[in-house]
């Protein structure tokens, strides 16, 4: 037995106003488009007018970005419950609810949940209808708020009483049904299909269709998509970095509780803003590791402007979200917990705001022949490893290298030196010395090198290790050996 159910919106820009402003509930709020109201309180005056009538009326400006976000948001919960889901138009969502009786045992149960989860993500008002085919599931979304269950042995006395006007028909034509004395969608049903056809022509036949609960097209579900975005329409332009995080926090609370509703995490930030000057500015920001929690990453885009703030006001914010899943790890018995891996992108990209972009990391060895060579790598969020402990066979030396080598003084011919003086002017006279060792390479390009190594004993006690560059004959210390 085939089962339907539909979220209905009835007003879709009231709603996303409502999703983004939710203190705005109790108030008399307008929406408008131009100097016309197109929703909420007081529709299809001006606001000179409505203002008039109500000194406490709120106005927002109609934001296409909002309504596409709220859309989404709509199938999102849909999603939650079926995968077969079909989008009708805007404000409107058909659910098929084959398999689902395993997870929800009763429609009632699953009307519940749907409610929650509308609630979950700034969705209000959404009306429910839970019907044999989409048609009735969507006329009992609109006939009744609190959602009505229709069952199919009580399919035609729910529709028999119900008003013409809610299939929404043509003007003309529902004028000319009305003359006829026809209001209700019984009256309709009663009227024989060939009759409606020869008088009113193929359109009216589909309506008499619609008013005996039978769907036009067969069910068409929609694949689920990965792509999550939030934006706002801000309206006037926003040159200051704390106002601009004020929106931005709503944008991101906004994303991460559909992406909670889905079982996701945020793995990496795509910000989309648009500029006072039409112009588009965008910056990418990723995380240690996929996460739902909306204060680190409002501390990310926050760093990340700060570090390179746009350069005029904005008036438009997009947020994208590439999704991941949650990773999670296993707690060591005897270690410390490890921080969280978005905190620590927190603390790495705070730190990169003070220290610059590219000078924070963990530090790496090079694939080059010069020994100092280093790099930099990206902390990387994972389970700890730790190293192995190395076998000792007997007593060893080890070497402190000193970076960057520290330039000193020399004395003595050619070849090893007989005394050393270091950047403080400490001299001492070499007692022993071992070398030269000569390392070269890199001679293809402009990093070309040529040294010769000494391990030398001082007068001081230490053993130091130095060279001395070939090309230009200056003497640098290399290490210090314990």
């Amino acid at each position: 037995m085939d089962r339907f159910a539909c979220l209905y919106v009835p007003d879709l820009p009231l709603a996303t106003a409502l999703r983004n402003e939710p203190e705005l509930r109790h108030r008399a709020l307008a929406i408008v488009d131009g100097p016309t109201i197109v929703a909420g309180w007081l529709q299809g005056l001006t606001v000179a007018q409505a203002e008039a009538v109500r000194s406490d009326l709120v106005v927002r400006a109609l934001s296409l970005e909002g309504i596409h976000s709220a859309q989404e948001a709509l199938i999102d919960v849909a999603i939650s419950v079926t995968p077969r889901v079909e989008e009708s138009e805007t404000g409107t969502i058909f659910l098929d609810l084959a398999g689902t009786g395993a997870i929800f045992p009763s429609e009632r149960g699953l009307l519940g949940a749907l409610e929650k989860r509308l609630a979950e993500v700034g969705l209000e008002g959404v009306r429910m209808g839970i019907g044999p085919t989409c048609t009735v599931a969507w006329l009992a979304a609109r006939w009744q708020h609190g959602g009505q269950i229709v069952s199919s042995h009580g399919t035609r006395g729910f529709l028999d009483p119900l008003p013409l006007d809610l299939l929404d028909p043509p003007e003309e034509t529902f004028d000319l049904l009305t003359r006829w004395g026809i209001r209700t969608l019984g009256e309709l049903r009663r009227i024989p299909a060939s009759s409606l056809g020869s008088r009113l022509g193929e359109p009216t036949v589909w309506l008499a269709r619609r008013a005996r609960g039978q769907d036009l097209r067969p069910f068409q579900p929609k694949s689920p998509k990965l792509r999550f975005e939030e934006g706002v329409q801000i309206g006037f332009p926003v040159g200051d970095l704390e106002r601009l995080a004020f929106f931005l926090r709503g944008v991101v609370d906004r994303l991460t509780r559909r992406l909670r509703l889905r079982g996701l995490a945020v793995r990496e930030l795509l910000l989309e803003l648009l500029l006072e000057s039409g112009q588009n500015f965008a910056r990418t920001v990723k995380t240690g590791a996929p996460t739902t929690e909306a204060p680190v990453l409002v501390s990310l885009l926050r760093l990340a402007l700060e570090k390179d703030p746009p350069p005029e006001g904005v008036e438009r914010i997009r947020v994208v979200a590439v999704p991941g899943g949650v990773e999670p790890s296993q707690l060591d018995l005897f270690l410390p917990p490890l921080p969280a891996p978005a905190e620590l992108a927190v603390a790495v990209a705070r730190l990169e705001a003070l220290c610059g972009p590219g000078k924070v990391g963990a530090p790496s060895v090079e694939d080059s022949h010069r020994p100092e060579a280093k790099g930099l790598n990206s902390f990387a969020a994972g389970p700890r490893v730790l190293p192995k402990s190395a076998a000792f066979s007997g007593p060893t030396m080890a070497l402190r290298a000193v970076r960057p080598p520290e330039q000193i003084r020399a004395y003595g011919a050619e070849g090893p030196p007989v005394k050393i003086e270091f950047s403080d002017h400490r001299r001492f006279q070499v007692l022993q010395h071992a070398g030269p060792w000569r390392l070269f390479g890199e001679w293809w390009g402009e990093s070309c090198f040529a040294r010769d190594y000494f391990d030398v004993e001082l007068g001081d006690g230490g053993v130091y290790r130095i060279y001395r560059n070939l090309d230009n004959g200056r003497w640098f210390l290399d290490g210090i050996y314990d």
